[in-house]
């Protein structure tokens, strides 16, 4: 089997999402996968609108130059918490075309089942869209208050601390029903908590607890994150593990070489290497 690449959060950069074409070109994966935050940051209703702009045409034409490169190649992707949902019917209206749409679906590629989630947990910043409660149980996320996108435009909201629903856990629960977790790769924006997945600037673990519990209790074959950019850079890590579950967030430093993770999916223990870091 080909190996398979993997990366996140290219937040609408040219140059990365050249540097992934270049490297499925050369490489021949029979799999690319796209963590999430796919469009550049952009607040409020413009913000929608550019980056609708931005996923119709420069992640449509992305798309249809990998097919070009490696002609059997599979585009998984989902969005991560920076991209305003408003804007998912672009990914939903290529799926199964151009790639596959993976928030809160199962896919089996080459015959590895590879499942998909956006959510993360609540964060500091206003897109609150691809945010939810953990558990159900206690937590004081650092901001309740910002904007939901939708139909009908960009709209304040806030998260009701009393009713702490829908959870990720929930969702990790629907995706665990779709699947053999043992069997499967999972495709996560948000990393499991207190790994070395997971490290903010000041050294916090802001990853998901819900995440955690399941890997722990579940065993997924492997688990793909990213979310948290500097992580690597802190901790001085990108991979860990818990129990036998490898947990990778190959970052993205801010600089001009792509962060990524290369790995043959039946043996991903084994194969896992760094595009920047080896």
């Amino acid at each position: 089997m080909s190996e398979w690449l993997f990366t996140s959060d290219l937040h609408g950069s040219g140059e990365l999402y050249e540097q992934v074409v270049s490297l499925a070109a050369s490489h021949k994966p029979a799999a690319v996968l796209l963590g999430g935050d796919l469009a550049p940051h952009a607040t409020g209703a413009a913000g929608v609108d550019r980056q609708r702009v931005f996923l119709e045409g420069f992640l449509v034409e992305f798309a249809r130059r990998l097919r070009e490169a490696v002609p059997d190649v599979e585009l998984l992707l989902l969005m991560g918490n920076d991209d305003w949902a408003a804007n998912h019917d672009v990914l939903e209206r290529h799926d199964g075309e151009l790639w596959r749409s993976m928030h809160a679906r199962v896919a089996t590629v080459h015959g590895v089942p590879v499942a998909g989630l956006s959510w993360v947990p609540i964060t500091p910043f206003a897109i609150k869209d691809w945010e939810r409660w953990e558990d159900g149980a206690d937590e004081a996320p650092a901001r309740l208050h910002g904007w939901l996108s939708g139909r009908e435009g960009v709209r304040e909201f806030r998260f009701e601390p009393e009713r702490r629903s829908p959870t990720i856990a929930e969702a990790l629960g629907h995706l665990a029903g779709l699947s053999s977790p043992a069997d499967t790769v999972y495709l996560l924006h948000s990393p499991p908590r207190d790994t070395s997945c997971d490290v903010i600037a000041t050294r916090q673990h802001v990853g998901s607890r819900a995440i955690r519990a399941f890997v722990e209790a579940e065993q997924p074959r492997l688990v793909l994150s990213g979310h948290i950019h500097e992580s690597p850079r802190v901790s001085g890590e990108w991979r860990d593990r818990l129990g036998g579950t490898p947990v990778v967030n190959p970052g993205q430093f801010g600089s001009p070489r792509l962060s990524g993770v290369w790995f043959d999916p039946k043996r991903p223990d084994e194969t896992l290497r760094h595009t920047v870091l080896g």
